[in-house]
């Protein structure tokens, strides 16, 4: 139960009081952060969901940049405006933490990652053109082919980073009912949902007139754990990067462009955690807040197949209570 409400919280602060963690000047020591690995997506079985997502990762890997549809369109001026512009998106589309850094040399991988499956997914758009009488396909088949076949260059000219973090949700119980086939994938659902959260960002960039270009856990130019740290979403803890609020739960995604952004500070030591001002009274009770410490794990004592919402307390009944007028309602066969 909720007992106090956020509607006056600021759509660019997100669900989580980042606001509330300690920041500092001082640039974070990128060379102490471990190397972003990407993720495996051959280590699960041939019934996992793990297959699936991997040829979605594919296809939002193959259209992460593309042609600059117009000439520049009207946007605020101020830096700042635009990084709160671009937050509030991003979480509109589900990310649950958003942080923006300016890009330096340390953010760039010595070799950009490339996701092997791009290849397959342009031959299969080599082989011809579906059947399909839906208006605009043609022209969203096309854009998909020609995006397979760009040779992408460095992003010399990026100057800011918009990085999305994507928390990890409850991994299901051995023998919890209906969940064998997506147990141990959290490292691809969060790619998954961060990669599309990005291209999406990073297309609309694009059709406003500004280069962008998505980078996700499977193909991308930079570090996305370094860019994380950067933007103030994670901090150094021992030898790992860890979030103040979903620890190590957690999938990243980005968007280079070479507008100007306000960048955020990173943060303090121990991951920016502040004592009760981060993680006080207002973060245990949720006070104008959409998440507390309660709700921290989705999920956590809840089964999956029952889903978010409290369905089985609502009243049932054998029959269906709605009636039909059978004489002014038709019925199809």
């Amino acid at each position: 139960m909720r007992y106090f409400s956020n509607r006056n919280r600021p759509f660019h602060l997100g669900p989580f009081p980042l606001e509330r963690l300690a920041r500092t000047q001082q640039r974070p020591r990128l060379e102490n952060v471990p190397g972003d690995s990407g993720i495996d997506l051959d280590r699960h079985d041939q019934a996992s969901i793990a297959h699936a997502i991997a040829r979605f990762l594919a296809m939002l890997d193959t259209v992460r940049d593309g042609e600059i549809t117009s000439a520049p369109a009207e946007i605020p001026d101020c830096p700042q405006e635009r990084s709160r512009h671009f937050k509030a998106a991003s979480y509109y589309f589900d990310a649950s933490m958003v942080g923006i850094a300016q890009l330096e040399q340390d953010h760039l991988l010595a070799q950009p990652r490339r996701n092997p499956m791009i290849d397959g997914i342009r031959q299969e758009l080599e082989v011809g053109q579906p059947v399909t009488y839906a208006a605009g396909v043609d022209a969203i088949y096309a854009d998909t082919l020609a995006a397979a076949r760009r040779q992408l260059g460095p992003i010399t000219e990026h100057s800011h980073a918009i990085v999305m973090l994507i928390e990890h949700t409850r991994e299901p119980g051995a023998d919890e009912p209906g969940t064998e086939w997506f147990r141990g994938t959290q490292a691809e659902r969060s790619a998954l949902l961060a990669a599309n959260a990005a291209v999406v960002i990073a297309s609309y960039l694009r059709t406003i007139g500004f280069a962008a270009r998505a980078h996700s856990a499977t193909t991308s130019d930079v570090d996305l754990t370094r860019l994380a740290v950067s933007a103030g979403l994670c901090g150094m803890v021992g030898d790992r990067a860890e979030n103040a609020f979903v620890g190590h739960r957690f999938g990243l995604a980005a968007v280079t462009t070479p507008l100007e952004l306000s960048p955020d500070l990173p943060l303090a030591g121990n991951a920016g955690r502040n004592g009760l001002r981060s993680h006080g009274p207002t973060w245990r009770f949720g006070i104008g807040l959409q998440r507390r410490s309660a709700t921290t794990l989705p999920f956590a004592n809840r089964e999956f197949r029952k889903g978010p919402h409290p369905f089985e307390s609502i009243k049932r009944v054998d029959e269906p209570t709605t009636l039909i007028d059978s004489e002014r309602v038709p019925r199809f066969p």
